[in-house]
C-alpha cells in the first residue's frame, strides 16, 4: 500500500486532534490562542482547577469536535497554536473517540472538559464541548452484531508485528460509528493485534499490494478503500484514507467521507 501517504494523513491527524496522538508525540503546547489574539495560560485559562476536576474518565462519541472557551457554539473555537505554526493555516482545539476526557462543569448541555488520553495533551486542551458527545453510558455507545453483517476477508498477510486483514464489507446504510464498532468487534473476534483494511468491493484485490499505483488505479482504489486502523492505534479509524490531496491531484472528485452518517 501507499504506506508514505498514510503515514502522513495520521501524522497531520496528532497535531489537530487526539487521532494517532501517542505520549511519545512532541505537541505539547505552552499557552493556548483565542480568536481574539490573547494569550492565556492554559493551566489558568476560564477557571479550570485540578482539585475540582470530576475523577470519572467518560469517552467520546463523534469526531471534529471543537473545544470552545465557553458553553455554546457562539464561543471561540481555541486555536491550536502548535499545529496552526507548523501547518501555516489556522488550526483549531478538537477531540474525537479516539480521546478519552473528564469533566469539571455542566452547562446549558454543554460540558468544561479536559482530554485525559493522549497524556500529552492534558496540560493544553482544555475546553466546553457539547454533552451530547459524551458517553456517559453504554447504551450511547453503537454496536453491531458480526453474524447480522455481510462481510469476507479477502485476504491477510502477516510480519513480526502484526496480522494484517483486507476485508469487504457491506457498507449500505452503516454509518461511521456503525464500521467503527465493526472494526472493534472484528478485533475482539479475531486478533489482538492486528490492521483491518475495509473495502466496500472484492474487485480490488488485486491492487491490494501492489506499489506504486498508476493513476486510474490509484482513483478506483481510493474510492473503494473505506476504513482502516492499525495494530498500533486500535481505536483509531480513518475513513476513505486513499481520498487525500494525490487523490485531488489526480482528478479525483467522488470524496466520499463527508456523505457519511
Amino acid at each position: 500500500m501507499q504506506k508514505t501517504t498514510l503515514l502522513l494523513i495520521l501524522g497531520f491527524f496528532s497535531l489537530t486532534n487526539c487521532k494517532k496522538s501517542n505520549t511519545d508525540a512532541n505537541i505539547n503546547l505552552d499557552t493556548l490562542v483565542l480568536n481574539n489574539d490573547h494569550e492565556i495560560d492554559s493551566l489558568k485559562m476560564y477557571g479550570f482547577n485540578d482539585s475540582n476536576l470530576d475523577k470519572k474518565i467518560y469517552e467520546i462519541k463523534g469526531e471534529n469536535i471543537f473545544l470552545r472557551d465557553g458553553p455554546g457554539k457562539k464561543y471561540n473555537k481555541l486555536i491550536n497554536q502548535k499545529a496552526t505554526d507548523i501547518i501555516g493555516e489556522t488550526q483549531y482545539m478538537q477531540v474525537d473517540y479516539t480521546c478519552t476526557i473528564s469533566i469539571e462543569q455542566e452547562k446549558n448541555n454543554w460540558a468544561k472538559v479536559r482530554i485525559v488520553e493522549p497524556s500529552h495533551l492534558s496540560a493544553t486542551h482544555y475546553g466546553w464541548i457539547p454533552l451530547q458527545n459524551i458517553i456517559k453510558d453504554d447504551s450511547q455507545i453503537p454496536s453491531v452484531n458480526l453474524s447480522q453483517l455481510k462481510y469476507e476477508i479477502i485476504s491477510t498477510t502477516e510480519n513480526n508485528i502484526s496480522k494484517n486483514y483486507n476485508i469487504y464489507l457491506d457498507i449500505n446504510n452503516l454509518s461511521k460509528d456503525e464500521i467503527s464498532s465493526f472494526v472493534k468487534k472484528f478485533r475482539e473476534k479475531n486478533c489482538s493485534v492486528c490492521t483491518i483494511s475495509i473495502f466496500d468491493t472484492k474487485s480490488i484485490k488485486n491492487l491490494i499490494d501492489i506499489y506504486p499505483l498508476s493513476k486510474s488505479e490509484y482513483l478506483r482504489f481510493a474510492d473503494h478503500f473505506v476504513a482502516w486502523s492499525t495494530f498500533d492505534v486500535p481505536k483509531l479509524v480513518s475513513f476513505y484514507p486513499f481520498q487525500d490531496s494525490k487523490y485531488k491531484e489526480y482528478g479525483g472528485k467522488n470524496f466520499k467521507e463527508q456523505k457519511m452518517k
